[in-house]
């Protein structure tokens, strides 16, 4: 029975592994919506503090599998438990409100369109223009929105005018990565459905292996 708690070990220690790689990825995600859009700042620092969560409940998990503590290993089952209610109310709310929200992404962009700095020069820094440089499009449904279309307004390796409106490629944009999150936290809860199991049979199997180890030596 020893080999099967050392099996389980290796097994709990690979799955949070795998487990903290996925907080990283999230962690990322919400620097990458720092770095691209100010006005989402909320949104990513919630990001990036969830990554932070799961990296370290990751490493507490890893502890204990790595000291063979079934109290840490339990602890860490009910801190999975925790979290995987809190990620399926999340993604069901976003799931129901998803129109609701793209609405606020929609004023949004707005709010970005309306801070500009009025006249818009050919050199245009402001975030709309970031927008125009990283979606490939121009001004609000497009380039007759300008007088005279910003440099951001053309293809940075073909230098032709985008012709699509920023708008919707921005909508569209934030509805498919919507989407995208939506599934990626779910195969985040899966992993840690995973990483909880093999944590709950591996304090389990800790304490029988004590209790014989006790009943041997009698």
């Amino acid at each position: 029975m020893a080999c099967s708690t050392n099996v389980l070990k290796v097994f709990a220690l690979f799955s949070d592994i795998i487990y903290a790689l996925f907080g990283l990825v999230v962690i990322g995600l919400g620097v990458h919506i720092i770095y691209k859009f100010e006005h989402f700042n909320t949104a990513a620092f919630v990001i990036i503090g969830l990554g932070v969560v799961v990296v370290l409940s990751a490493l507490f998990g890893s502890l204990g599998a790595a000291r063979e503590s079934s109290s840490i290993s339990k602890t860490f089952v009910v801190i999975l438990i925790i979290l995987i209610v809190l990620e399926i109310l999340v993604v069901g709310f976003l799931w129901a409100f998803q129109t609701s929200l793209l609405i606020n992404v929609d004023k949004t962009f707005d709010q970005l369109w309306n801070d500009q700095p009025v006249p818009i020069k050919p050199g245009n820094q402001s975030q709309i223009a970031s927008l125009e440089r990283w979606l490939d499009c121009c001004g609000n449904v497009g380039p007759k929105d300008y007088l005279l279309p910003p440099n951001s307004c053309y293809n940075s390796e073909t230098d032709k005018l985008n012709l699509e409106g920023c708008r919707q490629k921005f909508l569209d944009f934030i509805a498919e990565r919507w989407t995208a999150f939506n599934i990626v936290s779910l195969v985040l809860v899966g992993v840690e459905i995973i990483c909880a199991l093999l944590a709950y049979v591996l304090a389990n199997s800790i304490v029988n292996r004590w209790r014989r180890s006790k009943y041997y030596q009698k």
